[in-house]
């Protein structure tokens, strides 16, 4: 019975060295996941805590209208600065996912 050994050894450490460098690389993926995601989690909070803070601001001035053409007014500027907030927030949340993605990317040599 002959056994070859020529490239034994010299095979099962390049899948050694090829698993390690995908566990390395899982772990900087899950590590750049989850500073994303609490990156992300922090953006909300501090957006819809503004944002109830303006909507109860709208609807303390809309109880102290006199007449309809306050609160009209009142309404209208409300949907023009959520909708200035929204539209923000979701430029901020993107470049969250940007950068993350960005940070994710390997280049190959």
């Amino acid at each position: 019975m002959t056994t070859v050994h020529s490239k034994g050894p010299s095979m099962a450490r390049a899948r050694d060295l090829s698993a390690n460098g995908s566990n390395v690389m899982l772990a900087n993926v899950a590590e750049t996941w989850l500073a994303a995601t609490a990156e992300w989690q922090r953006e909300l909070i501090d957006f819809v805590s503004s944002r109830l803070e303006k909507d109860a601001e709208t609807g303390r001035a809309i109880m102290a209208c006199k007449n309809l053409a306050d609160v009209t007014a009142i309404q209208s500027r409300w949907v023009q600065d959520t909708l200035r907030d929204y539209s923000g927030e979701m430029s901020r949340l993107m470049t969250i996912c940007a950068a993350a993605g960005n940070a994710g990317t390997v280049t190959k040599q």
